[in-house]
C-alpha cells in the first residue's frame, strides 16, 4: 500500500485583475537604440495567446503527448487617433516585412515590486512580457462611429518574462485621460485644448523610452 499523502491546497482570495490594468506598447525594429516606444492611443483590447503544437502519438502502452513548438501571439485593438504612429508602424511592418517589438505590462499596484539599479537606487517595477512580433493582419474599420484598428502579432520563439519600471506619477498619467484643472487654465474640448502658458499644465503621456532593460514614460 502506498504512503498516505495530503499536502493541502493553495488559494488566493481577492479581486481579479482588471483588463484596463494591462497596457500594451509597441516599437518598430527599425528605430535606433534609445528610441521611444509607443502606447497605442485608445486601447480597447488585448488578447494574448500562449499556444503551440504538440506531438500526439499512440503506443502499445498508451497515449504519449509531448510539447513541440511555441506559437504565441497577441491580438490588439485600439481606436485611431490623429497623431498616433501605431497604424504607421504596423502598416510599414506588414508591407515591408519588418518585425515589431511589443510589451504587455500588468500595472496593478498589488503586483508591483521594487528593484535596484546598478547605483543602488530603488525603482518600482511591474510584471511584463516582451516579444518580437510579425504582423499577421492589420484591419482598419471605419464603418462605426469611431475608426477602430485591430492587428495580430505572431511572436518569434515565445514571450519573454521581465519587469517594466513605472513610478506612481507615470501610472496616474497612463490610467487617466485628464487631471483636475482650474477655471481659465485651458480652453477647448478634450483632445484639442489650449493651455495657459503661464500656468503649469497637467501631464499627459508623450512617449516611453526603452533602452536595454529600462523603460521610461515621458509626460508633458
Amino acid at each position: 500500500m502506498s504512503k498516505y499523502v495530503d499536502n493541502g491546497v493553495e488559494q488566493i482570495k481577492g479581486n481579479p485583475l482588471l483588463g484596463k490594468h494591462v497596457l500594451w506598447f509597441i516599437q518598430s525594429t527599425l528605430d535606433p537604440i534609445g528610441s521611444k516606444a509607443i502606447m497605442p492611443a485608445g486601447q480597447t483590447g488585448g488578447d494574448m495567446t500562449i499556444g503551440g503544437d504538440t506531438i500526439d502519438e499512440q503506443t502499445k502502452s498508451g497515449r504519449i503527448v509531448m510539447p513541440s513548438t511555441n506559437e504565441d501571439s497577441v491580438d490588439l485593438e485600439n481606436y485611431y487617433v490623429p497623431g498616433d504612429r501605431t497604424v504607421d508602424v504596423i502598416n510599414d511592418s506588414k508591407h515591408n516585412g519588418h518585425q515589431v517589438k511589443t510589451w504587455g505590462v500588468y500595472i496593478d499596484e498589488r503586483m508591483a515590486k521594487i528593484e535596484k539599479d546598478d547605483d543602488g537606487i530603488e525603482h518600482q517595477v511591474f510584471p511584463a512580457v516582451f516579444g518580437y512580433g510579425v504582423v499577421d493582419e492589420l484591419e482598419i474599420d471605419d464603418s462605426n462611429d469611431m475608426v477602430s484598428v485591430s492587428y495580430t502579432l505572431n511572436i518569434l520563439d515565445k514571450f519573454k518574462d521581465g519587469t517594466f519600471p513605472l513610478t506612481n506619477e507615470q501610472l496616474a498619467v497612463l490610467k487617466e485621460l485628464y487631471d483636475f484643472e482650474r477655471p481659465g487654465e485651458k480652453t477647448g474640448d478634450f483632445g484639442s485644448v489650449e493651455e495657459n502658458e503661464s500656468e503649469t499644465s497637467s501631464p499627459t503621456v508623450k512617449s516611453v523610452n526603452t533602452t536595454g532593460t529600462t523603460a521610461i514614460v515621458e509626460a508633458e
